[in-house]
C-alpha cells in the first residue's frame, strides 16, 4: 500500500450516533483536526439504534453503581461538536445482523463511504461490526478496546483489572478484522491500575484519545507496514456486567485495596543507597547479576539516590560519582560526590537549590564537563558546567524552558543529540517523551510521537543507555508492582525524527539478600564498573527522622490543597 506524501491531505471518517461525543472521543477528534494535513470527510451515523437492554436481575446492583459512577466519569461528559463538524457530510447507514452477530452494512452504503476515498474510519458508534465495510478506508476501521486483549474481552472497560487486583490496566487501538480474536494492533498503552473505577477509566481513556492522530503522523511519515500486519490472536475469556454478588465484592476490595495502598504510603517510606558493582553495564543483560558493593550509610537522616559516574581519564580504576542526597529533615534533594578508588571516599557537598534536584545525568562535551539534573520544580530542563572539575559547577545553559522533565537521559546517535524523559504533568511515570538536537546546546525538537511508549512497567528512564554489539540499549523504572520497584532494560529497535521503537530484553530486580532488598531504580555506566541504587521500605517509626518526613509531606500537600 502506497505511503502518504506529506504535502497530501489525510482524510477521515467517523462511526458515530451524531455531533455529540464523551469528551474522551471529542479530544480524540480535536487532535486529529489540529494537524493541519487532516481532515474529517464523512459521519457515518446509525439509524437503527440498538433497543434499550432489558434489565436483568441479576445485574441490578451494576446498573445502579454504573449510573453513578457516569456521574463521577470525566472521560463520559458530553461535548457537542456540530460547530467543528457542521460542514462534514452525513451518511445515515441501516445495518442487520442476518448473517452472524456482526452489524454488517449495506453495500449501496459501503459503495457511498468508498466514494469519499477515505484513509481511515474512527468508530464511535454501531456494534461488532463485520463483512465488506472493514475495507471501506484505505486504512481499514480504526476501533478502542480499554483493557489489555491479552487478558480481558468484553467489558466493562477498565473494571475487572480492580476486582482481580490486577496492577496495571491496559488498552490498544486496533484496525478491526472479521475475526474478533485476531486484529491489527495499532497502539498500545498500559497504566498503573487506580483502585477506584471512575480515576481508571479516566486515565485510560485519556491515555488514548491522543493514540489516532499519532498513527497519523505515522502515515504522513510513510510508516504503514502496522496496518497490514496481524499481531496475534487472544484467547482471553470474554468478561460481562458483574453480577450482583460480584459487585459488592468488588467494592469491598475497592474500600480494602485503597486502604491497603494509604497505609503503605503513610506507614513507609523509602531508603536508598549507592552501590558499585564491578562489571560493565553490559553485564546485567547476563542470566546471573553481578554482586554489588554498598557505600556503608550508617546515619538514618537521609537517603543516597540516583548515581551516575564519570569514570577519570587518567585512571580507569577511578571513578568520579555523582548522586542525590535527601535529608529526611528537609524532603528534597541536593546533589553530592564522591570518590570511588578501591573503596568509597568521604561524601562531598556538590550543588543545593531551593527546589528538588536529583538524577545528575553526566555529560562530557567539547572537553568540558556537564550534568543535566532532574529538577522539575524548575520547570525546566538545565544543566550545571564545571568551573573547576569535579567540585565547582555553575549553572551554565536551559536546554528546555517550559517542561518539567523528570530523569532526563541524553545519547548521542548518529550525529544528533537524544534526550529521553518524562513530563511531571503528563503521566511521568508511563508515557516516555523523546527529543531529539542537532547540538547538546540547540533547540530541542520535540519528537513528532510524543509520547513515544506509553508504558507503566518501562516508560521512565533509570540510568545510561548503552552500545552493546551495535544496539543500544534503555534502562527503564518499572513501576507496575511497587514504586520504583526493578529496572526493565530495553533494546531500542528504532530511533529516528520519524520513529521509535524498543523491546523489553530484560528485568533486574532488586538485591533481596542485602540490607537494601526492596527496589531498585538507577544503571549507570562506569566502564569496567556499574553504579547502583537500591531501596528497602522503611517502617516510618523506625526512625523519627522518617516520621519528622512523613509529617513535612503531609504538610506540603495540605498547603498544596488550600492553595
Amino acid at each position: 500500500m502506497a505511503a502518504k506524501d506529506n504535502n497530501q491531505e489525510i482524510r477521515f471518517g467517523i462511526m458515530c450516533r451524531g455531533t455529540v461525543f464523551p469528551a474522551w472521543q471529542a479530544d480524540s477528534i480535536n487532535k486529529l483536526l489540529s494537524l493541519g494535513n487532516v481532515s474529517c470527510k464523512l459521519l457515518v451515523v446509525e439509524e437503527n439504534l440498538p433497543a434499550n437492554e432489558k434489565k436483568k436481575l441479576k445485574y441490578l446492583f451494576w446498573y445502579a453503581f454504573n449510573s453513578f459512577s457516569n456521574k463521577q466519569f470525566k472521560s463520559n461528559r458530553q461535548a457537542d461538536k456540530s460547530r467543528e463538524l457542521e460542514a462534514v457530510p452525513t451518511l445515515i447507514c441501516h445495518t442487520d445482523t442476518s448473517e452472524n452477530k456482526n452489524f454488517h452494512f449495506k453495500d449501496q452504503d459501503i459503495e457511498k463511504i468508498k466514494e469519499v476515498k477515505l484513509d481511515f474510519i474512527l468508530k464511535f458508534g454501531f456494534g461488532e461490526i463485520g463483512g465488506k465495510i472493514l475495507d471501506a478506508a484505505n486504512y481499514g476501521i480504526w476501533s478502542f478496546h480499554h483493557d489489555d486483549k491479552q487478558l480481558y474481552r468484553g467489558g466493562p472497560p477498565a473494571f475487572w483489572e480492580i476486582y482481580k487486583d490486577d496492577k496495571i490496566t491496559g488498552a490498544i487501538l486496533e484496525r478491526l478484522t472479521d475475526k474478533l480474536e485476531k486484529g491489527r494492533v495499532l497502539k498500545k498503552g498500559f497504566v498503573k491500575t487506580k483502585y477506584s473505577y471512575a480515576r481508571n477509566r479516566d486515565q485510560i481513556y485519556k491515555e488514548t484519545s491522543r493514540w489516532p492522530a499519532l498513527l497519523c503522523m505515522d502515515i504522513l511519515n510513510g510508516h504503514t507496514n502496522q496496518f497490514q500486519t496481524i499481531t496475534g490472536e487472544t484467547k482471553a475469556p470474554i468478561y460481562q456486567y458483574p453480577r450482583n454478588w460480584q459487585l459488592a465484592v468488588f467494592l469491598f476490595k475497592s474500600i480494602y485495596y485503597n486502604l491497603r495502598e494509604a497505609s503503605r504510603s503513610l506507614f513507609y517510606t523509602d531508603y536508598w543507597n549507592i552501590g558499585i558493582v564491578k562489571a560493565p553495564i553490559s553485564a546485567f543483560l547476563d542470566e546471573e547479576k553481578p554482586e554489588a558493593d554498598w557505600y556503608p550509610l550508617r546515619s538514618r537522616n537521609r537517603f543516597l539516590a540516583d548515581p551516575f559516574c564519570l569514570v577519570d581519564e587518567t585512571n580507569k580504576h577511578r571513578l568520579h560519582i555523582f548522586y542525590e542526597t535527601y535529608p529526611f529533615k528537609e524532603s528534597r534533594g541536593k546533589l553530592d560526590y564522591i570518590l570511588y578508588e578501591q573503596s568509597f571516599g568521604p561524601e562531598q557537598k556538590l550543588i543545593k537549590e531551593k527546589f528538588h534536584l536529583s538524577y545528575p545525568y553526566p555529560i562530557k562535551h567539547n572537553d568540558d564537563y556537564y550534568l543535566v539534573p532532574e529538577a522539575y520544580e524548575s520547570n525546566s530542563v538545565f544543566m550545571y558546567k564545571a568551573a573547576d572539575f569535579p567540585l565547582s559547577w555553575e549553572k551554565s545553559h536551559v536546554l528546555m524552558d517550559g517542561f518539567a522533565g523528570i530523569d532526563n537521559t541524553i545519547i548521542k546517535h548518529e550525529g544528533k543529540y537524544w534526550m529521553f524523559s518524562t513530563d511531571i504533568r503528563d503521566g511521568s511515570h508511563h508515557n516516555l517523551k523523546l527529543f531529539y538536537a542537532e547540538d547538546l546546546f540547540s533547540e530541542w525538537v520535540p519528537h513528532p510521537k510524543n509520547p513515544v511508549k506509553t508504558d507503566i512497567r518501562s516508560a521512565r528512564p533509570a540510568g545510561t543507555p548503552f552500545l552493546h554489539k551495535g544496539s543500544w540499549y534503555r534502562p527503564s523504572m518499572d513501576y507496575a508492582e511497587k514504586i520504583e520497584g526493578r529496572i526493565v532494560i530495553n533494546k531500542v529497535l528504532k530511533l529516528s525524527e520519524t520513529e521509535y521503537e524498543e523491546t523489553p530484553v530484560k528485568v533486574i530486580d532488586p538485591y533481596t539478600d542485602t540490607h537494601f532488598s526492596d527496589k531498585i531504580h538507577t544503571l549507570c555506566d562506569a566502564g569496567e564498573y556499574t553504579i547502583i541504587d537500591g531501596g528497602k521500605e522503611a517502617f516510618i517509626f523506625g526512625s523519627i527522622h522518617f516520621i519528622l518526613h512523613k509529617v513535612n509531606l503531609i504538610i506540603r500537600k495540605i498547603k498544596l490543597i488550600i492553595r
